[in-house]
This record gives C-alpha cells, sequence and structure tokens, in this order.
C-alpha cells in the first residue's frame, strides 16, 4: 500500500510540475508571437529612419497583414498577463516592445549600419509582400532577429537583427547503417 501512495504522489507531483511549467513557459504560438512583435519592431524602426519608400512599405505590411499582427499581438498580451498577472504582465509586453524597437534603433546607429539595416529591411519588406502572400507567422519565421526572448520558452527557440529572408541550409539525407541481422546490400540489377 506504501508503494501504491508513493506511486500515486509521485504521479500527483509529476503533474503539479507541468502545470506550473505550463504556467511559466510560453507555447509554441506564443514563441511565432513574439517573433512577430520583434520583426515588427524591426520594420517599423526601419520605417521610422530609411525613408519615404520604407514608410509606403510599412504602411502596406500593416494593412495586408493587419488582421494576422492584431491577433498574435493580443495572444503575446496574453501570454505576458497569464505568465505575470494583469498589471505585470501589461508592463512586461509593454517594456518587450520598447525594448525590441530600441534595439533595433540602436543596430541601425552603428556607425556604417544604417545602409545595411535599410537593405535588410527591404528584402524583408519585398518578400512580406510578394504576390503570393505568404502566413505571417510562417513567414516571420524565416526572418533572423537579434532580441532575446522575454520568457521561458522551455525548449521552444526562437531566432529572434533583421538580415533579410534567407533559406536554410541544404539538408543531406545520409544511408542508415547497416544494423545486425540487415541482408548485405545486393545488386538486384545487373
Amino acid at each position: 500500500m506504501n508503494k501504491r501512495i508513493l506511486a500515486g504522489a509521485g504521479i500527483a507531483l509529476l503533474a503539479f510540475n507541468n502545470a506550473a511549467q505550463a504556467a511559466t513557459c510560453a507555447t509554441a504560438a506564443e514563441v511565432s508571437a513574439i517573433q512577430v512583435s520583434a520583426v515588427k519592431q524591426e520594420l517599423t524602426d526601419a520605417a521610422l529612419a530609411c525613408g519615404d519608400k520604407e514608410v509606403a512599405l510599412f504602411n502596406r505590411f500593416q494593412t495586408v497583414f493587419q488582421k494576422e499582427l492584431r491577433a498574435s499581438d493580443a495572444r503575446m498580451l496574453t501570454m505576458f498577463k497569464r505568465m505575470h498577472g494583469v498589471k505585470k504582465g501589461n508592463a512586461e509586453y509593454d517594456a518587450f516592445k520598447t525594448r525590441a524597437i530600441n534595439h533595433a534603433e540602436a543596430r541601425r546607429t552603428v556607425p556604417g549600419e544604417h545602409a545595411n539595416f535599410c537593405k535588410a529591411a527591404d528584402i524583408v519588406f519585398a518578400a512580406a509582400l510578394a504576390p503570393d502572400k505568404p502566413v505571417l507567422e510562417d513567414f516571420v519565421a524565416g526572418v533572423p532577429v537579434q532580441e532575446a526572448t522575454p520568457v521561458d520558452v522551455c525548449q521552444i527557440s526562437v531566432s529572434v537583427a533583421l538580415t533579410g529572408v534567407a533559406a536554410g541550409p541544404a539538408v543531406m539525407p545520409i544511408p542508415r547503417p547497416d544494423l545486425p541481422g540487415d541482408v548485405p546490400n545486393q545488386n538486384l540489377f545487373p
């Protein structure tokens, strides 16, 4: 009977730990919302500093993705409130967005980096505003940004500076090594 009690207590403790971790960890959708916000802050800074072309591109970006941007922003705010409570959650949400745009500005104002920053923003705008409109969350997942994740992602990672959209490295499959009991590879066709 003692073994049953201990086993039951262990399961209850595991369930409690999982629930506690869930309350302090961001979900995949919340991590995506953080990425969306970080990219939007970078593009906002580009619109404020790079010129009229980027202002027009940013306004178009806002219009094209308006519904998705709002939903993503609401998801991120809900996440902060869930993790920190309403008052502190609102403050953490505002602090993250302020920090992200300040960091974007700091990267842009590094001597010699303004043109590179604006060029990278133009690449991101072009990809986002392509004729075949991408899904916002899928699109931003491919945009590298240099912003620290504001919450514990519990094994979910976000590559959160704007360097343009880049394809991942080519993946080359390798054959499975022979295992004991495998029939040796025989050439069936001469």
